[in-house]
This record gives C-alpha cells, sequence and structure tokens, in this order.
C-alpha cells in the first residue's frame, strides 16, 4: 500500500471580523506533514501559531482552504465532515503542555475513556490502554491516580491518550516546556519513535530552544504565512 500523508494543507486562511475592523490572522498557509513524521512549528507570539493549531485541530473554522487527513477532505472552502466532535476524538490526538489528566480516574481509564466514548468496548479500551503504557515504559503506573505520577510520567500519559484511537496526526502544544532539558529529549525521543512506529503525522508548537535542533524539518509561521526550513535533525537516540 502506497504512503499517505498525515496531513496536508493547502492556502489556508483565517479572517477574523468584518470590513475595517477585519484581522487575517492566516494568509494562505501550505503545510504537508506525512506519516511517521515529526515537524516543528515555530514563530513568534501573534504569529498565527494558535490559529493554525486551533484550524488543524478542528476547533474553529477557516475562512477558505482545503485540509486532507489521511486520505479524507476534511476542509475545503467549508467542512466536509458533519460530526467535528467525533473528528477531534477519533482522528486528532492532542498533546498539551500541561497533561490535563482526569483527577479522579486511574492512569488506565485516563486513557482507555476515548475509545469507550467512540463506542468500543471496556475491554478493548483498556487493552489498548495497556499496550501503548507498555510501549512507553510506564505500565508499572497502570492503577495510579495522576495526583501520584512525576511531571514526566503524567506527560507520557498523555501521550498515550492521545494516540488510544490510533489518529493519523497529533497536534502537540508546548509539549516540553514545563520540563528539564533531559525529560524534555525524552519526550521528543518518545514522540519521534512512536511516531514512526504508529505511522502517525506529529506536529509540535514550541518556543523551546532545548528540543527545536532534533527536527528535521521546521516551519516557521511570519505574519500568518509558513516558511519552511530544513531542520539539523540532532540524532535523539
Amino acid at each position: 500500500m502506497a504512503e499517505t500523508n498525515g496531513i496536508r494543507i493547502e492556502g489556508l486562511r483565517k479572517v477574523y471580523g468584518r470590513g475595517e475592523t477585519a484581522v487575517e490572522a492566516l494568509a494562505g498557509v501550505d503545510m504537508q506533514v506525512a506519516a511517521g513524521e515529526v515537524v516543528g512549528l515555530v514563530g513568534p507570539s501573534g504569529s498565527g501559531k494558535s490559529t493554525l493549531l486551533k484550524c488543524l485541530g478542528a476547533v474553529i473554522e477557516p475562512t477558505a482552504g482545503r485540509m486532507t487527513l489521511g486520505e479524507t477532505l476534511i476542509y475545503d472552502d467549508g467542512w466536509r465532515l458533519g460530526d467535528r466532535r467525533a473528528l477531534r476524538r477519533d482522528r486528532i490526538g492532542f498533546v498539551f503542555q500541561a497533561p490535563y489528566l482526569i483527577p479522579f480516574l486511574d492512569v488506565t481509564d485516563n486513557i482507555a475513556l476515548l475509545p469507550m466514548l467512540a463506542g468500543r468496548s471496556n475491554a478493548e479500551s483498556r487493552a489498548r490502554a495497556r499496550e501503548l503504557l507498555d510501549a512507553l515504559d510506564v505500565a508499572h503506573r497502570a492503577r495510579a491516580m495522576p495526583s501520584q505520577l512525576s511531571g514526566g510520567e503524567q506527560q507520557r500519559v498523555a501521550i498515550a491518550r492521545a494516540l488510544v484511537n490510533r489518529p493519523p496526526v497529533i497536534l502537540a502544544d508546548e509539549p516540553t516546556a514545563p520540563l528539564d532539558s533531559v525529560r524534555a529529549l525524552g519526550v521528543m525521543r518518545l514522540l519521534d519513535r512512536l511516531a514512526r512506529e504508529y505511522r502517525t503525522a506529529v506536529i509540535v508548537v514550541t518556543h523551546d530552544e532545548k528540543i527545536i535542533p532534533t527536527f528535521r524539518r521546521l516551519y516557521h509561521i511570519r505574519d500568518g504565512r509558513t516558511h519552511e526550513e530544513v531542520g539539523e535533525g540532532r540524532r535523539l537516540d
């Protein structure tokens, strides 16, 4: 089977407001991230990073352009899929600066909840959660509560939750900001390995200078437009 793109966007625009008060946050963004690839998205505050991430995550509606997720056209000057909540739940994984784990659920339930909401059985959902916990070397914390985890362990659980429905794309917003250099590089090592193993396209929005040299490709966003750059691709192993 030929490789398919994880995500592709073409001419994406987002305008807030109308008339004289209109502000063009995205001015025709082009971006492509292949399955199994991790790319960085960098830029100054107010450059459009947050707006782009919200459009990619189907949180807000673009003004114009096209977005293709896997083999599915999801936006073409209008949404092409009716249930955007299901799209976010089943086909887009989110990793944030804070883990946002549910405090009254243990680690396994925090991960298994998403596939159960998608209609999968309790047994299948828990088995998938255990598989990912094992892959992320936190299987020994399966019954722990979030408050009992270290910061690094919480972020690993958050990554497992993002992967649990096998989404074609993961959007990671400043995932290493609260971590020291060793743990930050550990998170990037995990994302790189899991992207390749699960054929997931990963977009990392970051200001973290510790991890920028690890990207093989970077997108700089300035004045609502992206500019691609070949990164250092420093080895993580």
